[in-house]
């Protein structure tokens, strides 16, 4: 059989008394328990009952519910409210009533009132500051109303009684600040008495009186306490305070649990009285049995045990605040099992980013960091595998036939999101201990985490600054190498002009000379005809010479424009290649341009018209000038036979003609495209973000 326990945390020996009951019962009976702890869900919006796993996760046959230290018990007050989370399961609830579930509950109002009675019968005090728990806390609300109405029952005899009320969470931390805050609000005050709604804000208080005693405005008054706590007998004064027996309570709550798995009916809810015990710090005298020799030895051996643990928390702490890989922190944790003697501890990591409390605890899916085993590293543990908690929890329990009588859940915080958990148990007296060292494991894991993030965002930068770098090699390379074929090309246009100058104009002005000298070597006259052929042959010439210097530089684009200069490009192409030439243009306006734009554009549609005539074998060819999203899009496209692959395009070298464009192209901030068509020809195109 397997039970679970739902505490706030056992750091505190009211939780840890109640949970050392049913542990010793369930171990009487051979029955495995689970302790799930609720803590810090108060932070957050949603109920607790949200965070916590449904029936068949750890396969539980039923829960024990300690409503009166869960933060939320409020909302919890029938049957249906605990069927959200556990179905059917059955369920006891301990410190405060559900409808329709069987309940343990403690009778405090006779011990509450009896002792504020004796407060003011026998010591005579008036005025008293009372310390409650939560405001929406129902055991909270519970002692404060009766502390209330016992005093303003005797105010009639003594008009002078008075009290003030202050709230903590039932910790020390809480009653050191509800006391700042008392006489930071009454600096003059001078209290008889404070009245503590448990025994930790009881000790609070104490340590605030301790902490202060160079304060003349703050003086040490009578405390009293709530609950009973073994640390009560061993405080100086020893602490009067109200008995509950928690063990007993336990112990009783799963007997009651274990008659609701069996099926019986009718299960009546049952009622512990509570006892006053006085004791010195209310101001009776020291009791016999306190000043015992049996109690001296137990006071002392508390004080070095809590010395030795202390120190040890302190040194782990540090060790852990030290390491840097998941195999340091096992080894750390590992080592301080040892000294620690605690036979179970497993460390959790989960496998995810910014788990928070919101989420289901099904799909919390966790990988093992460290697992201990009844008093052994578990290596055998498949640490790489990922796993839910509850998969983990089966697997861990059914290993072999020694399982572990009972472990407890803690999840491990990093702010408000969930970093992991761990799970454990140890002898009682280490359990609070065992919280503070989670807390430090906690930390570690968040540190070696974020350090593993940053190493592995440090090789990732580190690779993708090698592959830019990598990138902007290739790209300078390529960009020498288009610089050096752009030299060339304009080296072999310059040889090219100077030949068509020497072998077109000037055997032309050579044609002309000659003819001229024989015209005037002549001693007829000359004739028409001779002056007409002359002339027509000057003509020629001076046509043939403005074509070249045309070509050099369109001077129509600042004068006519770029739609008209590139429909005389067409023209012109059109006439000398006899390949039909279709021009469009489809922007309102060419003023979007620069000079330099309009130039390489020309150019780069000139090269293209002059590679289509040469090689594509095209009977049509388009020209396309139009406007796209956020760009200007110029297209040349044909019906030739398309690109051809060369030794040269294989090895990613394009021609001279191809290249040129390439880097017009790039001048101007331009994308600049070449590919085939489906099923014939070629496309060119080119975009420029205007």
């Amino acid at each position: 059989m397997r039970i679970g326990l739902v505490v706030n945390i056992l750091d505190e020996e009211y939780q840890i008394s109640i949970y050392d009951g049913i542990r010793s019962r369930a171990k009487e009976l051979g029955i495995t328990l689970v302790c799930i702890q609720q803590e810090n869900t108060h932070f957050y919006p949603q109920s607790f009952l949200a965070h916590f796993p449904e029936e068949n996760f750890f396969n539980l046959d039923g829960i024990i519910l300690l409503t009166s230290v869960v933060v939320d018990n409020n909302e919890i007050n029938h049957k249906e409210d605990v069927q959200k989370v556990w179905k059917n399961l059955p369920v006891v609830s301990i410190g405060q009533k559900i409808q329709g579930i069987p309940s343990l509950l403690i009778k405090t109002d006779e011990s509450m009132k009896q002792l504020v009675e004796h407060l003011i019968f026998e010591h005579n005090y008036r005025n008293f500051v009372y310390i409650s728990g939560p405001q929406n806390h129902h055991d909270a609300i519970i002692r404060e109303n009766i502390f209330c109405e016992t005093v303003d029952e005797h105010k009639s005899e003594y008009p002078d009684l008075n009290y003030t009320i202050k709230r903590g969470w039932f910790t020390e931390q809480a009653a050191i600040e509800a006391m700042a805050q008392f006489y930071n609000e009454n600096p003059n005050a001078n209290p008889d008495v404070i009245v503590c709604a448990n025994d930790n804000m009881a000790i609070g208080v104490y340590k605030y009186f301790k902490m202060n005693h160079k304060n003349p405005s703050i003086k040490a008054c009578a405390v009293t306490g709530f609950d009973d706590i073994p640390q009560a007998r061993f405080e100086i004064p020893s602490l009067t305070t109200i008995r509950q027996p928690m063990e007993k309570i336990g112990r009783e709550s799963l007997d009651t649990l274990l008659r609701e798995i069996n099926g019986e009916k009718n299960i009546k809810n049952s009622f512990v009285k509570s006892q006053v015990l006085f004791r010195k710090s209310c101001g009776c005298k020291q009791n016999e049995l306190d000043i015992s020799d049996d109690f001296v030895d137990k006071m002392h051996t508390n004080y070095v045990q809590s010395e030795r643990m202390l120190r040890m928390v302190s040194h782990i702490g540090q060790d852990l605040n030290l390491c840097e890989t998941d195999g340091g922190l096992r080894y750390i944790v590992n080592v301080n099992m040892e000294q620690l003697d605690i036979q179970n501890f497993c460390i959790l990591k989960y496998q995810g980013k910014n788990y928070k409390l919101e989420q289901d605890i099904e799909t919390f899916m966790v990988k093992p960091v460290y697992v201990r085993r009844n008093g052994r590293f578990f290596h055998e543990f498949d640490g790489n595998k990922i796993m839910t908690i509850g998969q983990f929890y089966k697997k861990y329990l059914d290993y072999d036939n020694t399982k572990p009588e009972s472990l407890v859940l803690k999840f491990l915080f990093s702010g408000n999101e969930i970093i992991g958990c761990v799970f454990y148990d140890s002898s009682i007296d280490i359990l609070p201990y065992v919280c503070s060292i989670s807390i430090n494991i906690a930390q570690a894991m968040n540190r070696i985490s974020v350090s593993e993030e940053r190493r592995r965002y440090s090789e990732f930068l580190e690779k993708e600054v090698n592959k830019r770098t990598k990138e902007l090699i290739k790209a300078n390379n390529r960009r020498m190498e288009v610089e050096a074929e752009v030299l060339r090309i304009s080296e072999i246009e310059r040889q090219r002009f100077s030949n068509d100058l020497h072998d077109d104009i000037c055997q032309r002005l050579a044609g002309i000379s000659m003819l001229c000298r024989s015209y005037s070597n002549q001693n007829e006259p000359v004739e028409k005809n001779q002056m007409v052929e002359l002339a027509e042959l000057i003509s020629d010439t001076l046509q043939t010479t403005r074509q070249y210097a045309h070509n050099s530089y369109p001077v129509e684009l600042e004068s006519l424009g770029m739609n008209h200069s590139i429909s005389n490009l067409c023209h012109s192409f059109e006439v000398q290649s006899g390949i039909k030439c279709e021009y469009q243009w489809n922007l309102k306006t060419d003023s979007i341009f620069d000079k330099t734009q309009k130039l390489n554009i020309f150019r780069i549609i000139q090269e293209a018209l002059h590679n289509a005539m040469k090689h594509s074998k095209a009977t049509v060819v388009k020209v396309c000038v139009k406007a796209g999203r956020n760009d200007v899009i110029v297209e040349i496209s044909d019906n030739g036979c398309g690109i051809q692959k060369t030794k040269s395009s294989e090895k990613g070298t394009n021609g001279l003609g191809l290249n040129s464009m390439q880097y017009r192209a790039n001048q101007i901030g331009a994308s600049f495209t070449i590919k085939s068509n489906k099923p014939v020809g070629t496309t060119i195109q080119v975009k420029l973000k205007v």
